[in-house]
Order: structure tokens, then C-alpha cells, then sequence
């Protein structure tokens, strides 16, 4: 009897373990280092990148024109927060400023593209393709003639995710949130392609590096501290502002359960004080940037928004001003290494695996330029160190760029290769698509800037 019992024990136990190894062979995988160049989808991208070189209009500069709108994205109180996991999903308590989708018109001609900045943590994908219909019904808007961005508050609307990982950030969904963010942007939209007018423009660029550390590395990394800009008279009075900088907009922590915009909230109230119009502030290559400043909480806030604002007034140039410019503008589809979500350094999660969490869609890069001033959208949390690269091999060049972060689809953490075997947040949890996804990002950008100076 005894026998028996052991030889079924033993069988029980063979069966357990080829089971557990034939689920750890079906659910990891080992982490590919294949360089970037030699893949399949670098490739693929670059005959992306080269159908849309051929098509590019020639540099000729036209009579500008620019319009302007805003409205309130302020959801009701009770909405969660996003940006926190640690916040659990908690209810707001109340509303310390107000949050606002704010968009520019520009048009250059016949071509028009609209900025859009929302004081938000992101620009949900599913909610930017939901909006792309919607302006081209409403208004005959292309896709790629719409840049999204967002300030990247951690105290912003959350209830508009649908999934695992978005409600870990934005809570339970709810209806409401996903309306406010549509029908706002739309009226915003409206507002700004109906208010066009004669206009100029001045772009630059002004170091503010008091207000920025690299949190990843330290004082072993670098940060950007350029808060680059691109401003638009009217009638010789400044209509439009919309500025980018790098410094993550964590000033407020995850015990505020206040609606705010954060550090770029007083930024943009701040600009908005001083000129006739809307001010977007967008998230840039935040990847390992975070903020410094003085105090705690709202005076923090206040110190950083209210410093880089003052920065940048002080900066602008109204004799520079620009009626006539060639506005070029495309939408790059981005093949991508399939997920590799790592467990260990060297082990990660099967792809079918993967994207029943990470639900990853289609990725681009969104182009808009105005003569030697580009703006490159990127689909994920773009390092500010990466940025540093980009805006280097543009500068020699006589072009100044910004990359921003949310250009509507998402993809994580876009990180230095060198930084990969670190086990942190940006590197490990956050970082999707192996070890080269910062050198390819930062090879396709560059290739961008030469294209667009041909």
C-alpha cells in the first residue's frame, strides 16, 4: 500500500514540475540584445520615414495665420486623481485650480495643424483615436494634423482607463471623464480654427536648470533644462504660447487629492496673465527629469511654474517675429521590437503574455515644423537625456527642436541604452521594448531633422 501511495505521490510530482516548465516555457522568454539596426522593424520604419521624405513639400513660406481656444476639463469632485498608484483609486476631495484643453490653430496657406496641450497625466490612446474621428467629422481634420500633448500632472483627471495597468494609474473608469476630455478638446478645437487671424511668429529657447534634477542617476546623468517655446503675435500683442520643459509635474504628491495642474498649471496661468491668449505647457523628454525648487506642496509649485514663466517672458523677442513661414507636418508609423517586459535581467514575459497586460496599439511619431522650428511627438516618456541627443544633431544644423511626450499612443519609457540593466521604475517596470528603444527613437529623430533640412 505504501508503495502505491509513494509511486502516485512520485507521478503527481513528475506531472507538477513538466507542467510548471512547460507554462515557463510558454510565458518568458530571454530578453533580445539583437541591434537595433540589423531588426526587422528598424527597417520597416525607415521605408516608412522614406515614402514620406518623397512627399514633402518644398520649403516655400506662406502668409501665417493663427487662432486660439480653451475649455474646462475639470471633472466632477469624487472623479479619482491620476498619476498615483499609490492614491489606490481614492475620490478627489475638492478642486484647487482649474484644469483646462487648450489648442492652437496654425495655418501656413492651405495646411492648418492644431496644437492641443490638456492639463492631464496623458491623452488616453483609445480617447486620441476616439478624438481623431471626431475632428475629422466635425472639422475635415486629418490625423496627423493634430499634435496632442499634456502637462503630465500627477493631480489631473483620472477614471479613463479601461484595463489592469490604466486603472492602477487613473482608478475605476468612469463615463464622465471620457466625455469631459472629448467634448472639450472639441469645442477647444472649434474655438481656435474659427478665431484665425493674421499672425507671426517667435520661437526660442531659455536654460532654466534651477528647476530640474536628473532623478534616475543623479549627478552621474545629465538633465535638459531648456524650456524651448514657440510664441505667436497678433496685432503686435502675444495670442498664443506653447512651451515645453522636461521636469516631471510630481511637485504635488500622492497625498493631494486636489485637482491641479501642478507646477505647469502656474506656468500657464502665469503666461496667460501676461499675453492675450491660451499658454500650453508641454511635457518633453521627462524620462529620468524630475523638479527642484523651494518649499513644499503648492508654494513649490508655485515657485517652479511662476520661475519658468518669468524665464521665458523676459526671454521673448517681439522684433523677431515671423509673418511668413513653411509649415510642414507628417505622421511617422513606428514599428517596434515586439514586448519585452522583463521579469530579471535576462527574462521576460512571452509577448502573448505581455499584451494581455501592456495594451499596446499603434505608435508613431508626430512631425510638425515651422521653417528650421520642429516638434517631434513622442509615443512615450521620452528621456530627457535621449532629448539632449536630438536637439544637439538639430542645433548643428541651425534647427531647434523639441521632443514632447503623449502624442497620443503610449509605449512606456524610452530610456539610454546604458541605463538598461538598472532595476528602477523607468528601466525595468516601465521600459517595454528591450534594451535599443532609446538609441533607435533617437537614430529615427535624427534622421527626421536631416529629412525635413533636405
Amino acid at each position: 500500500m505504501l508503495k502505491k501511495v509513494l509511486k502516485i505521490s512520485l507521478t503527481i510530482i513528475i506531472f507538477l514540475v513538466v507542467l510548471i516548465i512547460i507554462l515557463l516555457a510558454a510565458s518568458l522568454r530571454k530578453v533580445d540584445r539583437q541591434p537595433f539596426k540589423e531588426a526587422n522593424y528598424y527597417k520597416e520604419t525607415l521605408k516608412n520615414l522614406d515614402k514620406l521624405e518623397k512627399i514633402l513639400p518644398p520649403p516655400v513660406g506662406k502668409n501665417l495665420q493663427v487662432g486660439t481656444g480653451k475649455a474646462g476639463i475639470t471633472p466632477p469632485v469624487g472623479v479619482p486623481l491620476a498619476g498615483y498608484g499609490a492614491r489606490k483609486g481614492a475620490p478627489s476631495k475638492g478642486v484647487h485650480d482649474s484644469l483646462f484643453a487648450r489648442a492652437i490653430a496654425v495655418q501656413s496657406g492651405e495646411k492648418t495643424v492644431c496644437l492641443l496641450g490638456l492639463d492631464a497625466l496623458i491623452f488616453n490612446p483609445p480617447l486620441a483615436r476616439i478624438l481623431e474621428d471626431s475632428a475629422k467629422s466635425k472639422f475635415g481634420l486629418d490625423a496627423d494634423q493634430i499634435l496632442f500633448t499634456a502637462t503630465h500632472t500627477h493631480s489631473g483627471p483620472g477614471g479613463w482607463g479601461n484595463g489592469f495597468v490604466e486603472e492602477q494609474f487613473s482608478g475605476q473608469p468612469d463615463s464622465r471623464v471620457p466625455a469631459i476630455f472629448i467634448d472639450s478638446t472639441l469645442v477647444a478645437i472649434g474655438r481656435a480654427l474659427k478665431d484665425r487671424k493674421p499672425a507671426q511668429s517667435i520661437s526660442g529657447s531659455v536654460d532654466a536648470p534651477d528647476y530640474i534634477r536628473n532623478r534616475l542617476v543623479g549627478d552621474k546623468g545629465e538633465t535638459d533644462p531648456a524650456v524651448v517655446y514657440l510664441a505667436f503675435l497678433r496685432d503686435n500683442k502675444i495670442a498664443a504660447l506653447f512651451a515645453t520643459f522636461s521636469a516631471h509635474a510630481t511637485v504635488l504628491s500622492s497625498h493631494n487629492m486636489l485637482f491641479s495642474g501642478d507646477y505647469p498649471g502656474y506656468f500657464e496661468r502665469e503666461i496667460e496673465s501676461a499675453i492675450s491668449g491660451p499658454a500650453i505647457f508641454a511635457a518633453a523628454g521627462l524620462g529620468s527629469q524630475t523638479n527642484r525648487g523651494k518649499g513644499e506642496g503648492f508654494k513649490k509649485a508655485e515657485y517652479i511654474g511662476v520661475g519658468l514663466a518669468d524665464s521665458v517672458l523676459a526671454h521673448l523677442q517681439i522684433k523677431d517675429a515671423e509673418p511668413r513661414v513653411t509649415l510642414r507636418y507628417f505622421r511617422l508609423p513606428i514599428k517596434m521590437h515586439d514586448l519585452q517586459v522583463r521579469i530579471t535581467q535576462n527574462t521576460r514575459l512571452a509577448p502573448w503574455l505581455a499584451g494581455r497586460i501592456f495594451h499596446i496599439n499603434k505608435a508613431y511619431m508626430q512631425v510638425i515644423a515651422l521653417d528650421h522650428f520642429v516638434i517631434i511627438g513622442s509615443p512615450g516618456e521620452f528621456s530627457g537625456e535621449l532629448a539632449l541627443q536630438v536637439k544637439e544633431h538639430a542645433r548643428q544644423k541651425g534647427d531647434l527642436v523639441t521632443v514632447t511626450s503623449f502624442n497620443g499612443c503610449y509605449l512606456g519609457y524610452v530610456t539610454p541604452s546604458q541605463y538598461y540593466h538598472l532595476s528602477t521604475y523607468e528601466t525595468k517596470l516601465m521600459s517595454w521594448f528591450g534594451p535599443y528603444t532609446g538609441d533607435y527613437f533617437v537614430d529615427i529623430m535624427d534622421r527626421i531633422v536631416d529629412d525635413l533640412d533636405k
